[in-house]
């Protein structure tokens, strides 16, 4: 069986005795594509694309998500709710990763996550806030904590949330999605494209099964 590295070398190769001309350009354009998915398939199957995971696996019945901006009682719910240790300290940022405690209630085993405090520009990755809302993506339940003094941080945890599509104690949308064996993509561009065309565009994107 052909590795991946066989068939990346045999297309690399490929492109460089190809000439590139108006009448190859869409077989280039297609080699390049086919290249670049392989190189991904590659990437994945050996473990280089991913990075250092950050959260924990979901376990229980349903998991809880302490939200909120640092210093506002996180940690210190999650130890008084759970057997957990998170720790607990007089300066911001005392939490730097997910920490998980577990407690039952009523026969349901609850998962209780405390994450690192979110502040204003989180969605945009300012203290690690995408890893942070990564978390909170995957949760089953939010729980906004608030300093009693500061109760305008509601707004902008919330806001902070909605920018990166998670939208607090609002109804889903009712969407209906109807799948098409093909005809779904239509290219619409801003500039003249000079070594481009749409045929050339979805001959790349079948390359990654979008028709």
């Amino acid at each position: 069986m052909v590795s991946i590295s066989d068939k990346i070398l045999e297309i690399e190769e490929e492109i460089k005795k190809t000439s590139y001309n108006k009448a190859t350009q869409h077989h280039i354009g297609k080699l390049k594509a086919k290249l670049a998915r392989l190189r991904e398939e590659g990437e994945r199957s050996s473990g280089g694309a991913a990075g250092p995971s950050y959260g924990v696996k979901k376990s229980g019945d349903a998991t809880v998500v302490l939200v909120g901006f640092p210093s506002v009682g996180k940690s210190t719910l999650l130890n008084r709710l759970t057997n957990a240790e998170s720790e607990v300290g007089s300066y911001d940022f005392t939490t730097l990763d997910v920490i998980p405690g577990a407690m039952e209630y009523k026969g349901a085993k609850i998962q209780i996550l405390d994450v690192p405090g979110l502040i204003a520009g989180a969605a945009s990755g300012k203290g690690r806030g995408r890893e942070v809302i990564s978390v909170v993506r995957n949760s089953d339940l939010i729980l906004i904590m608030l300093d009693v003094f500061n109760l305008g941080h509601k707004a902008i945890v919330e806001s902070e949330l909605h920018g990166a599509g998670i939208r607090v104690n609002q109804r889903p949308r009712d969407l209906r999605i109807k799948k098409l064996s093909r005809g779904g993509v239509h290219i619409s561009s801003t500039v003249d494209l000079s070594r481009l065309d749409d045929a050339l565009i979805k001959a790349i994107l079948a390359e990654y099964r979008v028709h």
